[in-house]
């Protein structure tokens, strides 16, 4: 590639967020977490099944990993607003490592059991809960708002190109070695990622007392993603701290209806796309393996088309093209409920994870160039738990009602979308969303960590 051609790649809009040293470093760091998790989530699901044979082993594992996680994924987003994000990462790195080594040698020695995968099972959602909206804090205490949408959609644009390239080499790998070598591969991936992390930029002493004598300006990047105007006040009870939280969300109706909107995709989508692809694939298509996969693939591809097209763009007035990202889910999602093809199911897919990953960016950015810094990882922790939290009740639905009426499913999840989009656009969410007060663009810089 010539320097002229490298340069105009480096200009992208896209990429505007890898200007910033500690954004590079985060997201390397991210992209060799993601795909030692591809290893992991394939090599536990064919170990459960080899154990047991059993599906429900295989959900109760999985359950306890998810439990944990939504369970303490807000409390510790009151750990987010209090401690540096660097420290918050690393840790949880370092845990999560330790967890999957755990199990990578207890499959190598034989000594692998459901109710032991289960015990690290918790201990593994515990640690994620703990990195996620530490993770999530980390953006907007680094960068300016205007790199956001930038930031997210290299984050979740790699975590999709990781999930559709990593489970096919993770099978491969695992079919002519063992499922122990895959779990290693995992917690490897999260010792290289904690070193990654290791080298975001951390302030000297006597840097680190001047700042914290003072609040943070909202004109200025944080260093490592510390939240600097609390880290020498006295820490209010966490409940206490919580329920700000919940009573800051409350308050500014544009952030309540946008996590409003949030939870009802959750809910609409998750649960009938993981659970109907396959359903469509083998009963309404009869389509078999290779029916799921290009189903699959098309949601994935559209996802990844529609964060690529987001990371480009700017927060001012995305109002009204939000709402019709959303219009444009319950559109399809009907359509995958009526169409008797499985080209046509596969379009309507497609189009769905165009405007749910474009949906899903602009949001994101949204909030975090919105939300007071000092507060940041709660809000974080609550709009992440609208999918952690939602998404197996979601599933559990779907689950129940797609043997009895697939369409049926398709068609109500895809009407209440349509209906959450009406009620947004008729409360006038278009307007406050685009006349919410966005803080000015801080300066740009390189490594947040040298002053």
């Amino acid at each position: 590639m010539t320097a002229l051609a490298l340069g105009r790649v480096r200009s992208l809009p896209v990429l505007r967020a890898l200007d910033t040293r500690d954004f590079r470093l985060l997201w390397l760091s991210e992209a060799i977490s993601v795909v030692g998790d591809q290893f992991h989530f394939v090599a536990l699901s064919w170990l459960v099944m080899s154990l047991t044979g059993s599906g429900l082993a295989l959900g109760t594992v999985l359950i306890s990993v998810a439990i944990p996680r939504a369970v303490l994924l807000v409390p510790f987003g009151v750990v987010a607003d209090r401690r540096p994000s660097r420290t918050l990462m690393l840790i949880a790195h370092v845990a999560r490592g330790t967890i999957v080594g755990a199990i990578a040698a207890l499959v190598l020695v034989g000594g692998a059991t459901i109710p032991l995968l289960a015990l690290l099972g918790a201990a593994f959602g515990a640690a994620d809960a703990l990195y996620m909206p530490a993770q999530q804090a980390f953006l907007p205490r680094t960068l300016e708002p205007v790199r956001l949408p930038s930031a997210n959609a290299l984050l979740q644009g790699t975590y999709q190109l990781a999930s559709i390239a990593g489970p096919p080499i993770a099978g491969a790998i695992i079919a002519v070695t063992t499922t122990g070598l895959a779990f290693a591969v995992d917690a490897t991936s999260f010792v290289l990622a904690a070193l990654v992390i290791a080298l975001i930029g951390r302030p000297g002493p006597g840097l680190r007392a001047a700042l914290g004598s003072q609040s943070s300006p909202a004109g200025r990047p944080d260093i490592a993603g510390a939240p600097i105007d609390a880290r020498d006040a006295d820490p209010e009870p966490f409940l206490a701290a919580i329920r700000a939280a919940v009573r800051y969300v409350v308050r500014d109706r544009a952030l309540s209806v946008t996590m409003l909107i949030s939870l009802v995709l959750n809910f609409a989508l998750n649960g009938p796309v993981m659970v109907g692809m396959p359903w469509l694939a083998a009963h309404r298509f009869d389509a078999g393996p290779a029916g799921l996969g290009v189903l699959a693939a098309s949601w994935s591809a559209g996802a990844l088309i529609g964060v690529l097209v987001a990371g480009s763009i700017r927060l001012e007035r995305q109002g009204a093209i939000l709402v019709l990202a959303v219009i444009t889910c319950g559109v399809c999602e009907v359509l995958v409920g009526v169409l008797p093809s499985l080209l046509g199911a596969w379009l309507a897919l497609a189009a769905m994870g165009v405007a749910i990953g474009y949906a899903n960016i602009v949001a994101i950015s949204w909030i975090q160039a919105r939300v007071d810094r000092a507060m940041i990882g709660r809000v974080m922790s609550l709009v992440m738990l609208m999918g952690v939290g939602i998404t197996p009740l979601s599933l559990a639905v779907s689950g129940a009602l797609i043997d009895v009426d697939a369409t049926g499913l398709f068609v109500t999840a895809g009407v209440l979308v349509l209906a959450t989009a009406g009620i947004a656009a008729g409360s006038g969410f278009i307007a406050r969303f685009d006349a919410a007060t966005v803080p000015a663009a801080r300066a740009p810089g390189g490594s947040t960590g040298a002053s």
